[in-house]
């Protein structure tokens, strides 16, 4: 099976930079110029749903600002493959900064005992890129660091912290925060740079470590010469923190705290990204696919699964494939159901288990009728499931009937009726639906059915 999910590695994100998927290369550019304006310390929340792009944005941020310094390490070749796409307003040679962009995964690293050393070691870690970094050696590493990039040499700085137990006498040093301070700001002094540190999933860590991440960058980091940016959930991290702290602590003005402005995700391009999925076939699971997408607000990382799961589950039947006889009740059923419902139960499964256990188990008609509701599928899906003597419109000698009507009848002929020896099936216009339908449609939306295609 193919993973339709794109992941945020380099290549990727050059391609992704290059080919413009999203059309949020502008957004980053507006982004660029925001961090280039910033005077004096600084910090930025951007908010977004989770699976909403957030990490490709702040790596593609943190790539654009190394290629538009002259002096980082990213290869001419590079560094092209980068920019050439992004719609700067001035792409002279003087459009260039000299700030250096570094990215570090809190909750990669939220089993650290310390959060400021764990995040001072990945900072080093990043700029050492051509150094044989050995953990052990940590503040040995971090001082030769700071003598190749500022030509200064600082090991004196960190000279009584060489020894048997170095996190144990830096925390006896008479004053950290200016410790810390005096290293960042030996690291960039020479070369007259900023550092921009791109912080990310900070809204997934264990709330003990997100709380104290927060303050002691507050604390320790607070320089003129630092940039903080934090790719964030903020109603998600609002969670964290008041589990921290208690339900009746006020987490927004908390937060408010740490970051001086709030920036919202810009919204990806849906139809760049349907065509780079190749959601453009006009399939009616296709359809089906992107109304649930509109009804539950997916993501991307959500679409990129729904789409994958759909794909193999519910191929695109052929008439020379038999398994795909459609032609009598039962087999009617079963397509009407594939392409309809099993999609919609898929899509129940990644936004809500427990909207898709009450959907699977008879309880909750409303995530059919909303699908229905739609005018791009609209009555002409359910059709074939009127009876000789009604219609949706009015017609003489036929009964006018609803489309929440015929859906609630087709909703409980699947999901909710019992089913005995006297009535074992209920037909429904040209459909026949039994007690082998809920588990069809269970079984299929796992693919675990001759329909699927794995192969896809």
């Amino acid at each position: 099976m193919k993973n339709y999910e794109l992941l945020p590695t380099e290549e990727n994100l050059i391609q992704t930079l290059s080919d413009d998927i999203l059309n949020r290369n502008k957004d980053i550019v507006y982004f660029y110029d925001i961090l280039m304006a910033q005077e004096g310390a600084s910090s930025i929340a951007i908010d977004g749903r989770w699976g909403s792009g957030k990490t490709f944005f702040v790596r593609q941020s943190m790539l654009v600002i190394n290629a538009k310094n002259p002096s980082s390490t990213i290869d001419d070749e590079k560094r092209v493959r980068i920019t050439h796409r992004l719609p700067f307003k001035n792409n002279s040679e003087d459009d260039t900064n000299c700030d250096l962009a570094v990215y570090y995964d809190a909750w990669k690293n939220d089993n650290d005992t310390d959060p400021i050393l764990s995040l001072i070691y990945e900072i080093t870690k990043q700029l050492s890129i051509e150094y044989d970094f050995k953990e052990k050696d940590f503040f040995k590493t971090a001082a030769y660091i700071a003598e190749v990039i500022s030509g200064r040499n600082v090991s004196g700085l960190l000279e009584s912290l060489k020894g048997d137990n170095p996190i144990e006498k830096f925390k006896e040093q008479k004053d950290l925060s200016e410790k810390i301070k005096q290293f960042f700001s030996d690291i960039l002094v020479e070369r007259g740079n900023r550092l921009v540190v791109f912080v990310d999933e900070l809204d997934r860590c264990k709330p003990t470590y997100a709380v104290r991440l927060l303050e002691q960058i507050k604390h320790y980091l607070s320089d003129d010469r630092v940039i903080f940016v934090f790719s964030v959930n903020i109603d998600e991290l609002q969670h964290t923190i008041k589990h921290y702290y208690g339900d009746g602590f006020d987490a927004c003005r908390y937060l408010d705290r740490f970051f001086d402005f709030r920036v919202a995700l810009p919204p990806a391009d849906m139809t760049k990204y349907y065509e780079k999925l190749g959601m453009n076939t006009g399939c009616v699971s296709e359809m089906v696919s992107m109304r649930i997408i509109e009804m539950y607000h997916m993501e991307l990382r959500g679409i990129s699964r729904l789409y994958r799961l759909v794909k193999t589950a519910v191929p695109v039947p052929t008439h020379e494939n038999r398994k795909f006889d459609f032609s009598f009740p039962d087999g009617k059923a079963r397509e009407f159901m594939l392409m309809y419902i099993v999609p919609l139960v898929i899509g129940l499964k990644i936004v809500d288990i427990s909207l898709y256990d009450d959907f699977v188990n008879g309880k909750n008609a409303s995530p059919l009728i909303e699908l229905f509701a739609s005018d791009e599928i609209g009555e002409w899906s359910l059709r074939n499931c009127l009876n000789n003597d009604e219609s949706f419109n009015d017609e003489d000698g036929k009964t006018k009937v609803t489309r929440e009507e015929i859906v609630k009848r087709v909703y409980k002929a699947i999901f909710a009726n019992k089913y005995t020896g006297r009535q074992y099936c209920e037909n429904i216009g040209q459909y026949k639906f039994d007690n082998r339908a809920r588990g069809f449609i269970v079984s299929a939306s796992s693919m675990m059915s001759n329909y699927a295609d794995y192969s896809i």
